[in-house]
């Protein structure tokens, strides 16, 4: 049974819409920072940044609330899965089965909630201690 999209790709996703959100959040504070005032201006090497704030007009100050909020969400979502797949990394390696068996729930739960690879890497090494 293949595991779903935002599963499988879930480092590519998570990494992506950090970045973007990050920008977002970034045109958010340009955004509200130039409505503050009328002789509010960004120095000319940021002066692009007016003009991606410009289309998204009195909506801007929503991107400061929604941006710094998705932000954190795909930066977690991001940590959780390098956190997982270290912690999986770790409990594979180990040359004793006694302990490989002892962490077995563990190991299936982290590979059930990760890619398929992992989930494969996990089959190898029950294949490899012949369980």
């Amino acid at each position: 049974m293949s595991k779903s999209f935002l599963t499988e790709y879930r480092f590519e996703l998570s990494s992506l819409l950090s970045l973007l959100f990050a920008v977002v959040t970034l045109i958010g504070v340009v955004g509200v920072y130039l409505d503050m005032g009328e002789d509010n201006h960004l120095p000319s090497g940021l002066s692009f940044l007016e003009d991606l704030a410009n289309p998204f007009g009195n909506w801007v100050a929503w991107l400061v609330v929604i941006g710094p909020i998705a932000f954190t969400v795909c930066i977690w979502w991001f940590y959780d899965y390098i956190r997982k797949t270290r912690e999986l990394a770790e409990l594979i390696d180990t040359p004793s089965k006694a302990k490989f068996v002892r962490n077995m729930d563990e190991i299936e739960f982290l590979a059930w909630s990760l890619p398929q690879r992992f989930e494969d890497k996990v089959l190898a090494k029950k294949k490899g201690f012949k369980l």
